[in-house]
């Protein structure tokens, strides 16, 4: 079983908050570059720069971050993140992950609200189904340091159950999106694409058929029938989207010589 008290220890400090000139310029940042999705970036070229950005996937040329949603979560990077971020850092210290992207992840499942509650019955910051905590060994699914830590194992369990052709950023990618709508739904838009005569091993393929799952003309086709393929597509662009937005402001902050503590800069 997994404490509380075991996820928590040795981890790196924590982002900084910005000065205001810093904010400006990562709110311009933000609705001007590829993170806003006006550009599409390769896996190859990809792979050659910063971790975050290695995984970014290739997002469609007009599928923008809304300045409004890109507004919220640097409120809340700042105001609901700070509580959380040494927990994102020790899980993925133990899972191989990068913190940024699981940090973008819970953001898109819970807005970082640790007794979030979802109609289905998703518990916690990383939304754990009452299942998959028992299958994790989360003692207790509303604690953020139990819940974070048991999302960051399933993610690196569902990344282990992608077939080892898939190397990465393919398989980040596939793996998020499993994490969303089930490995099951993820493997028949695998399915589809093939049928479509694309790569099921390539995410941006995959990425095309997953709104197919919400047609009839295919998702009868199958035994788990209908799911929202699209909302799931738009998951993982957003995550990542998220993380390059979180791995800016970790650049900005160490170039503006901001303090590591943010409540020394708080104003």
């Amino acid at each position: 079983m997994h404490g509380s008290t075991q996820h928590t220890a040795a981890v790196p400090r924590q982002l900084a908050v910005l000065p205001a000139a810093a904010v400006a310029l990562l709110a311009a940042w933000i609705s001007t570059s590829a993170v806003a999705g006006t550009a599409a970036a390769e896996p190859e070229a990809a792979a050659q720069t910063s971790p975050a950005s290695a995984a970014t996937p290739p997002v469609r040329k007009r599928a923008r971050l809304p300045k409004v949603l890109a507004r919220d979560f640097y409120r809340h990077a700042n105001s609901r993140l700070p509580a959380l971020e040494p927990h994102f850092r020790a899980a993925a210290a133990e899972t191989g992950l990068d913190w940024k992207l699981l940090a973008s992840l819970a953001y898109q499942e819970s807005r970082w609200l640790p007794r979030a509650r979802s109609p289905q019955g998703a518990l916690g910051v990383m939304m754990l189904m009452p299942e998959t905590a028992k299958e994790m060994r989360v003692q207790n699914p509303l604690a953020p340091s139990d819940n974070i830590h048991g999302g960051a194992m399933y993610l690196a369990s569902l990344k282990r159950r992608i077939p080892r052709r898939i190397r990465d950023p393919d398989r980040t990618w596939l793996a998020l999106a499993a994490y969303n709508v089930g490995l099951g739904h993820v493997e028949n838009a695998r399915i589809i694409a093939q049928m479509r005569g694309l790569n099921p091993d390539r995410w941006k393929d995959v990425r095309s058929s997953l709104p197919l799952l919400s047609d009839p003309a295919w998702h009868t086709r199958f035994a788990l029938g209908y799911a929202r393929g699209e909302e799931t597509a738009q998951l993982v662009e957003r995550t990542f989207q998220f993380a390059a937005v979180l791995e800016s402001i970790e650049v900005l902050a160490a170039e503006s010589g901001t303090a590591s503590r943010r409540e020394e800069l708080a104003q």
